[in-house]
C-alpha cells in the first residue's frame, strides 16, 4: 500500500485496536518493571492519524504495513544503568527484538535523540495473542533516562532536534547548542556515576536496599530525609551489622510479599493512612512491629507522632496490646 489516502482510511479504522494493544503492552511492562523494583514512568501511545501521515511523508521508504512505530511504549528511568535492567525485563515478558542504541548512530559532533529502542511482540503463550497476533502487532519500546527525556522534550519542537537543522545556523549559535547537548549528556553520566559510587554509609545502604523492595509495591516517592531519620532511629534495635539487617529484611519481604501487596493496594484508596506508609522504611517498621512492638514504641516516642506508628500497626494488622 503506497497511497497516503488509503493509509489514512485504514488507520482510522484500525487505530483503536492498536491503541488497545498499546495499553496492554504498557500495563504488562509497568507491572513487570515494578516487580523488578525499578522506579520508572511507563507510557504508551498509538500514533494519531496526522502523525502517521507525516511519518509516511517524511519517510517515503516506508509503507503503511512496514511502518514500525504505529505503537510506541516508553520507559523513563532515573539512571543509565537501569536501561539494561528494563530491556532484560522486556525480554522476559515479550518477544523482544535486538536493542538499538540511537547514540551509536550519532557522530561525536552531531545531535539526536538518545535512547535505546527495541521491537516488542507478544509471546506465543500470551493470553492476548489471539487478539494481537505477532505478525500484525508490534510496539516500539523506547528506554531512556530522565535527562535524555528532558533533551527530547525540549528539542522536539526546536531546530536543534536534528543535526541537519543546526548546520545552517550561525557558528556561535551552533556552538551554544552543542554545548547544551553536551551538558545534558554529561549530567546524565554523572548522575549515574554518583549513584554507582555512593560511599557505603550504613544508613544509605539500608535505604537503597529498602527502596529495591518498596518500588515493587508502589511508584510513589518517599522523602529520603525522613527515611534516613527513621533508619537511624530504628536500625540499632536489630543489634546486627547493616549487611545482616539487609539480609534479614530481604527474607522478611519474601515471606510477606503478598501481605505487603495487599496492604499497598488498599492504601491507595485510603485517605487516612500513616504518613510513613509510603516510605521505603515502612518495611523495617513492619518487621520491627512484629518482632517487638514495645521496643519500637519506646524508640519512636518523642521522635515521631505516636498516632502515626499506631496507624502503621493497623495497616499491617499488628496489635499493640
Amino acid at each position: 500500500m503506497n497511497s497516503l489516502e488509503e493509509a489514512r482510511k485504514l488507520w482510522l479504522v484500525e487505530r483503536q485496536v492498536f491503541k488497545d494493544f498499546a495499553s496492554y503492552v504498557q500495563g504488562t511492562l509497568k507491572s513487570a518493571v515494578r516487580r523488578g523494583g525499578i522506579l520508572a514512568e511507563v507510557s504508551s501511545r498509538a500514533k494519531e492519524v496526522d502523525s502517521l501521515i507525516k511519518k509516511l511523508i517524511l519517510k517515503p521508504e516506508y509503507t503503511y504495513e512496514s511502518l514500525g512505530d504505529k505503537v510506541g511504549v516508553r520507559v523513563t528511568v532515573r539512571y543509565k544503568d537501569e536501561i539494561g535492567l528494563v530491556l532484560e525485563i522486556a525480554k522476559q515478558n515479550f518477544d523482544r527484538g535486538e536493542p538499538e542504541n540511537t547514540a551509536i548512530r550519532l557522530k561525536p559532533n552531531t545531535l539526536g535523540y538518545l535512547s535505546v529502542h527495541a521491537d516488542l511482540r507478544l509471546l506465543p503463550g500470551d493470553a492476548q495473542i489471539g487478539k494481537f497476533p505477532a505478525n500484525r502487532f508490534r510496539a516500539e519500546l523506547q528506554v531512556c533516562t530522565m535527562a535524555q527525556h528532558l533533551w527530547a522534550e525540549m528539542a522536539h519542537d526546536s531546530v536543534y532536534k536534528y543535526d541537519a537543522l543546526v548546520k545552517p545556523l550561525p557558528n556561535e549559535l551552533q556552538r551554544r547548542i552543542y554545548i547544551l547537548a553536551g551538558v545534558v549528556e554529561l549530567a546524565d553520566e554523572e548522575f549515574n556515576r554518583i549513584e554507582r559510587e555512593m560511599p557505603s554509609v550504613a544508613e544509605l545502604s539500608l535505604l537503597r536496599s529498602l527502596e529495591r523492595h518498596y518500588y515493587k509495591l508502589t511508584v510513589r516517592r518517599g522523602d529520603p530525609a525522613l527515611s534516613l531519620d527513621v533508619i537511624r532511629l530504628l536500625a540499632p534495635l536489630y543489634a546486627r551489622t547493616p549487611a545482616k539487617i539487609i539480609e534479614h529484611l530481604d527474607a522478611f519481604f519474601a515471606e510477606r510479599e503478598q501481605v505487603l501487596i495487599d496492604v499497598y493496594e488498599k492504601a491507595e484508596g485510603t485517605a487516612d493512612r500513616s504518613a510513613f506508609l509510603f516510605q521505603p522504611e515502612a518495611l523495617m517498621i513492619y518487621d520491627l512491629l512484629e518482632t517487638d512492638h514495645l521496643a519500637v514504641r519506646e524508640a519512636w516516642s518523642g521522635h515521631f507522632p505516636d498516632r502515626e506508628l499506631e496507624r502503621m500497626a493497623n495497616a499491617f494488622g499488628v496489635s499493640f496490646d
